[in-house]
């Protein structure tokens, strides 16, 4: 592949994930001026706490990982927060499309967004709650007194 047409295919990546940042509702998603190569690091430039780094090529390196948290922690408040982007060179172009990330952070993520177990009280913890507030009123009541 020509070099001029590898960049255009990472560009493309980038413009995907820009695009879908938006669409999700998670603010304003640019391309980096440089590709990560100035000021702002990462290959995607947005409201996301993380650093961006996206590859479109055919084969994973691991060293992909080593320049997005090296990306992070040059360029993010969140020093290690990073995220790469990969799609499968296999399918047609934006098909599959995956993030890559921390196992850590990936479970602050599940954390911070799982929802409560219990949504509404069942009839035994309301049956509680009413008999815990008769007992406060009568103790209110009884010091009152």
């Amino acid at each position: 592949m020509q070099p001029k047409s590898a960049q255009q295919k990472g560009k493309r990546l980038e413009k995907y994930v820009c695009e879908a940042i938006e669409e999700m509702g998670l603010g304003k998603a640019v391309r980096t001026p440089g590709s990560g190569s100035g000021k702002i690091k990462g290959d995607a430039f947005s409201a996301v706490d993380f650093t961006i780094e996206c590859k479109n090529q055919k084969q994973f390196h691991w060293q992909d990982i080593d320049q997005a948290k090296k990306e992070a922690r040059e360029g993010n408040y969140y020093k290690d927060k990073w995220v790469l982007v990969i799609r499968d060179p296999r399918k047609p172009e934006f098909d599959s499309v995956y993030a890559m990330l921390d196992l850590g952070q990936f479970l602050e993520l599940l954390k911070k967004n799982q929802e409560p177990k219990i949504k509404e009280p069942d009839r035994q913890v309301i049956w509680h709650l009413k008999n815990l507030i008769q007992a406060a009123k009568t103790i209110i009541k009884d010091l009152e007194t």
